[in-house]
């Protein structure tokens, strides 16, 4: 049962090709409250939202239309919460993000708090009332204070370092509030990189490789997914380890870091 997933691709107009070996996993089972896509198609950073309630979602049905080399995907339980502005990805500039569960008392407990650590500029760009548009702007906070929000070629150590100090913040202000249910599992891009944190169930990724008969046609031709799910892992998915950051680069190459790290 996918609800969250992450996709990167070479050859923006091949990503259906890259995942068509594995179109039977990128399909979430209801009940579902609303899902979205977010994209990157020529440099631009493009939302597909869904809010209407459905029993069912074929993701690879809905990226196959797409030419996008960065692809986000997730489709939301129910929560409580309605309408385009609760509806994942989010974005802010040339980012995207989406992130399971919704904590415990947030709204009340947490949210007056963590909206401190939010400057202006950021925190007026929050129009919903999920807990996960809340994290990806503390998030973004980070990498403002750490002067790379806006670095197209932002260092990937300087993204996973802003992330786990987006964690690092988020649990002390649930330690003070006396909250233990924190957030899931996340996956965000900035247009040039991928992160997928794992924090609760297990996230799987795998690498697809394409080559034609001719050597000199598209043979480079390359993808990664990244997907949670509680599902068993499919023929060719690798499992990354609880509490740990799995980085796509530009290039396609994949690293895996334990968040403490």
């Amino acid at each position: 049962m996918t609800r969250l997933f992450g996709c990167t691709c070479n050859e923006p107009h091949r990503v259906a090709q890259a995942l068509e070996p594995v179109r039977s996993s990128l399909v979430a089972q209801g009940p579902i409250s609303r899902w979205g896509l977010g994209y990157v198609q020529s440099g631009e950073v493009l939302l597909r939202r869904h809010p209407r309630a459905t029993d069912r979602v074929d993701f690879y049905e809905s990226v196959s239309a797409l030419q996008s080399d960065y692809v986000i995907g997730f489709a939301s339980p129910e929560d409580g919460l309605t309408g385009n502005i609760n509806t994942q990805p989010f974005r802010f500039r040339h980012w995207l993000f989406a992130g399971e569960g919704e904590m415990d008392s947030f709204e009340d407990e947490v949210q007056p708090r963590l909206l401190e650590h939010i400057p202006h500029f950021l925190a007026r760009n929050i129009s919903g009332k999920t807990s996960a548009e809340h994290v990806f702007h503390l998030f973004l906070a980070q990498l403002y204070e750490a002067g790379c929000l806006d670095d197209p070629n932002v260092a990937l150590a300087d993204v996973r370092r802003a992330l786990r100090d987006t964690l690092a913040l988020l649990y002390s202000l649930m330690s003070e509030a006396d909250l233990s249910r924190g957030p899931g599992n996340l996956v965000v891009t900035n247009s040039r990189a991928m992160f997928a944190l794992r924090l609760d169930h297990p996230i799987l990724v795998r690498g697809f490789k394409h080559p034609e008969r001719r050597r000199s046609d598209h043979r480079h031709f390359r993808a990664v997914l990244a997907m949670s799910t509680s599902d068993e892992p499919g023929e060719g998915f690798e499992e990354i380890p609880p509490n740990s950051v799995l980085t796509i680069s530009r290039e396609l190459k994949t690293e895996i870091h334990n968040l403490g790290t």
